[in-house]
């Protein structure tokens, strides 16, 4: 049996999908994009205790961090949160690149 790293796998295409992020929004004027009321959002998973909670993505700002640079609000409250790639679910940023104006 051959042992694969499927976790550096994953760190890699995750690794690529922010550094591709970040180079469009470092293009911006003002290095952030905030989706409008009448843009369709973007949605993202966040883990929790009880499984998966989905959120918007309100904005996303340079540099986006495992810690910080993505601005959400969860469906059951209207607070926003502003958390990093390492909090969302693999394949969200994928789809936050594809929302980018």
């Amino acid at each position: 049996m051959i042992h694969q790293d499927f976790y550096k796998k994953y760190i890699d295409i995750r690794s690529e999908e922010v550094n591709a992020l970040n180079e469009a929004i470092r293009n911006t004027d003002d290095k952030e994009v905030h989706w409008q009321s009448d843009f369709p959002y973007v949605t993202a998973q966040l883990s929790n205790c009880d499984g998966h909670l989905d959120a918007k993505v309100m904005a996303v700002k340079h540099p986006v961090s495992e810690h910080s640079g993505i601005l959400i609000m969860p469906d059951e409250d209207h607070q926003y949160y502003e958390v990093g790639y390492n909090d969302i679910l693999f394949g969200d940023i994928d789809g936050i690149l594809d929302a980018l104006p």
